[in-house]
């Protein structure tokens, strides 16, 4: 969009010249008047090209051109006078356009300054001239930080564009791991329990199993479909159960303190986030016997008396992590009391 802006502008003042040309052209015969047109042809050239040509070039290369333009103007005011010094304006048109705001100002502080100079010491000057060339370049200036408001607020859009679609695969990403991983670590569980109980002879028992992990599979499946659209969520009471379930698969002993009713609605999700990661990482990690979950209206805590596993930070509780400290919640991790690991939630003060 800005190229655009630049090519425009070049055209524009290029054809605004025209008019200029043509005076000069009535201008007395001589060597000033070629002089003048050659001056002026010049400077209709470069002008035209220069936004184009330099547009993704770097601030010397940028600085060259507009030095050359205003030399090729100011010589053409020296031949004509003081009264053509507003089309000086147009060269300051392009420093607008392709330099950096900072630089546009700078240059025209020295040539409104150096226009000033020049009337003054002119003499029988007029400052109408002078006036022009003010509004012309105050405006160009004012087009010039446009520009440079309308690239920035580009550039913004753009990015907030990316990190949308980032941060929607991280979310896809997390509740994909959320959903397998607990639920394939539980159809593991369940299918070696199948496998042992067909071994010493109790098929009524691993029928049970079997029925349990096709419907889990086919939950699986129900929340495979939620997470990509966006609409899944998660009780703790479900989730709950389902550890109690899980663990028992898994010949690992579970104790439920506290009353999950208690717990504010706002936290209900998160903490079932949190019940279902601890206890996966118990059943994948811990080689343990008993799991305690401990659970207050503002906190969740799960140990085991395992070996301590988990205790790096992989996948599932980086992006616990990222999820509770969204609603304000703490993760801390580490060994328990007496052996064993510990994954401890609390929301507000401890």
């Amino acid at each position: 969009m800005g190229r655009r802006w630049g090519i425009a502008i070049g055209v524009f003042f290029t054809v605004m010249l025209i008019p200029v040309g043509v005076d000069t052209w009535h201008s007395p015969p001589g060597p000033r008047r070629v002089a003048a047109l050659v001056l002026l042809i010049a400077y209709a050239l470069v002008y035209l090209i220069t936004p184009t040509a330099l547009w993704r070039r770097g601030v010397p290369a940028k600085l060259a051109a507009v030095a050359g333009l205003l030399a090729l103007v100011t010589g053409y005011v020296t031949i004509r006078g003081l009264f053509w010094l507003p089309i000086i304006g147009y060269a300051f048109a392009v420093a607008a356009v392709l330099l950096p705001i900072v630089w546009a100002a700078g240059i025209a502080a020295v040539v409104l300054s150096a226009a000033a100079v020049a009337t003054v010491a002119v003499p029988d000057s007029s400052w109408e001239p002078w006036t022009a060339l003010l509004i012309i370049v105050v405006d160009l200036l004012l087009v010039g930080m446009l520009m440079a408001s309308n690239k920035a607020l580009f550039a913004a859009r753009h990015e907030l564009a990316a990190r949308a679609v980032t941060d929607e695969r991280t979310r896809v990403a997390r509740d994909l791991h959320d959903v397998l991983g607990h639920t394939l670590t539980t159809l593991t569980v369940k299918s070696a329990l199948a496998q042992r109980l067909l071994g010493t002879g109790q098929p009524d028992r691993a029928g049970q199993e079997l029925a349990d992990i096709e419907r889990l599979s086919r939950q699986a499946l129900v929340e495979l479909r939620a997470t990509v659209s966006g609409h899944r969520q998660v009780s703790l009471d479900a989730e709950l159960a389902g550890a109690r379930i899980a663990l028992a698969a898994g010949q690992i002993g579970v104790r439920v303190t506290g009353d999950p009713a208690a717990v504010p609605a706002h936290l209900r999700e998160p903490l079932a986030y949190v019940v279902r990661e601890g206890v996966t990482n118990v059943l994948r990690h811990s080689s343990a016997t008993t799991c305690r979950i401990d659970i207050t209206p503002e906190s969740v805590e799960i140990t085991d008396d395992g070996r301590g596993g988990a205790a790096e930070p992989g996948n599932g509780l980086t992006g616990l992590r990222q999820r509770l400290t969204a609603v304000g919640g703490e993760l801390s991790t580490g060994p328990a009391d007496g052996g064993g690991f510990r994954l401890r939630v609390q929301f507000g003060a401890a």
